[in-house]
């Protein structure tokens, strides 16, 4: 299965390069790095092209709900050859295995008649009981999977672009990760291993971070 891993970056140039390096060494002829900058000041587009197969630029910052938006269109309407949309955060640093799992995951779903958008992120923050269906060995199934990683198939972005073209104001909602997925009317597969290191927005939330 062929991806798209769409990166929304802004700022925080010490751990953006980090998360960049690190996914960059990734792509292949099968998996495409999408970088969406919000109108970043602290590096350009021609340092983020370093790393990446096309970086989209905004000219005003937008925030996250805007380049989500983007990325979601582009792999509806221009990323046509492309099987799945993953996407991700700049404070973030993937297992080398992560890619594998998805695709796996997904593989496996391809006989359900219900398929399920899935996470490699795993945070106590979604594992509280009132939170799980149902568990097995290795997966989790949960109600609600967090926005910094996230990966749906063609049929789940197509609805969700669906969704944004006429309601173009969820597009400045605080919480796309809960509000969008919920037109989908599914559960969501979470690995129980976490595949993702996610050193969190800002320093006055905890926990390990960056301001560099």
């Amino acid at each position: 299965m062929k991806i798209v891993i769409a990166v929304s970056t802004y700022n925080r140039p010490t751990i953006t390069r980090f998360c960049l390096e690190n996914l960059s060494a990734m792509r292949s002829d099968d998996v495409r790095l999408v970088v969406y900058d919000d109108a970043s000041d602290a590096y350009n587009k021609r340092e983020l092209l370093e790393y990446a197969d096309e970086v989209i630029r905004f000219e005003r910052n937008g925030g996250i709900e805007r380049s989500r938006a983007r990325a979601f269109r582009d792999f509806t309407y221009r990323f046509t050859d492309y099987d799945l949309l993953y996407l991700t955060d700049n404070d973030t640093l993937h297992d080398g295995k992560f890619i594998e799992v998805l695709q796996q995951t997904f593989a496996a779903q391809e006989t359900s008649e219900v398929k399920l958008p899935m996470s490699v992120y795993n945070t106590r923050w979604h594992n509280y009981d009132a939170n799980i269906v149902m568990e097995t060995e290795s997966m989790l199934v949960l109600k609600t999977m967090p926005g910094v990683s996230q990966c749906y198939n063609r049929e789940m972005a197509q609805t969700i672009t669906d969704f944004l073209n006429l309601n173009p104001e969820m597009e400045t909602v605080y919480g796309w990760d809960y509000h969008w997925p919920v037109v989908l009317k599914r559960h969501f597969i979470v690995t129980k291993t976490s595949y993702v290191e996610h050193f969190a927005r800002d320093k006055n939330e905890g926990g390990m971070h960056c301001v560099l």
